[in-house]
């Protein structure tokens, strides 16, 4: 229904604008002035959704209490813990998560996976969250050793 109404709006506009020419002018000045109203909110909001990822420090998104777990097959893991937002002002929506799985026999380590993923959540500031997230892996690690896991946070997103 509101595409018809769209529709029939731009049809009588049209129609109008080519038995009066003065209503052309106006309209082209409107269209000029509406699409550079669009642009500037384009702009804007592209300037906002980059500082997203620069309103808190990676040092203020702490993570603690982290376990892993097999996933549902060979390549999936279940990765778990605690984020804190230690900023005082902006609440955390969403963290992208580096996991490493290193391959440790004796003092030698041998990094045998590495995968990225975004783990969307919501944390106020001065305030911690519990979060478990499941880590596709592109290959099938193969531990011979001891298998270490670490964890490091790539972007943090707030507002």
């Amino acid at each position: 229904m509101f595409r018809i109404a769209i529709f029939v709006l731009l049809l009588i506009i049209i129609l109008v604008a080519m038995y009066f020419p003065k209503f052309r002018r106006t309209l082209g000045v409107t269209l000029v002035l509406l699409m550079g109203a669009i642009g500037v909110i384009i702009w804007q909001d592209t300037l906002e959704r980059e500082l997203e990822f620069e309103r808190i420090p990676l040092k203020q998104a702490q993570l603690s209490q982290m376990h892993v777990r097999p996933g549902l097959n060979a390549r999936l893991f279940v990765v778990g813990g605690r984020i804190q937002n230690v900023a005082q002002h902006y609440t955390i929506f969403s963290m992208m998560l580096q996991a490493t799985i290193k391959d440790c026999e004796g003092e030698a380590c041998k990094i045998v996976g590495q995968e990225k993923i975004m783990v969307p959540m919501e944390v106020p500031p001065d305030q911690s969250r519990d979060f478990s997230v499941t880590i596709p892996f592109s290959g099938v690690p193969k531990v011979k050793g001891e298998a270490i896991w670490e964890y490091e946070i790539l972007l943090v997103r707030a507002r």
